[in-house]
């Protein structure tokens, strides 16, 4: 099973979370950006604005960590 939404529950939102995967690891798109783009995408599935809201909060106070082990796990540039 592929786990897109890490440490929350796949959910019908779990495209969502794949998207915001791959947004974190782009440096050119804002942290902000991503979980604002997530939160969205939630609210628009049977998550609802409530659980877009709960994922949002999560990711504002921890969203940082993910982030930067997104960018320690990329190959340096040749």
């Amino acid at each position: 099973m592929i786990d897109h939404c890490t440490l929350w529950p796949e959910g019908s939102w779990g495209a969502c979370c794949a998207a915001h995967d791959l947004a974190y690891a782009d440096p050119a798109i804002g942290r902000l950006s991503a979980d604002w783009a997530l939160a969205q995408c939630v609210a628009a599935t049977t998550g609802g604005p409530l659980m877009a809201a709960i994922m949002f909060g999560g990711l504002t106070l921890f969203g940082w960590w993910w982030r930067r082990r997104a960018h320690r796990s990329k190959p340096p540039k040749a």
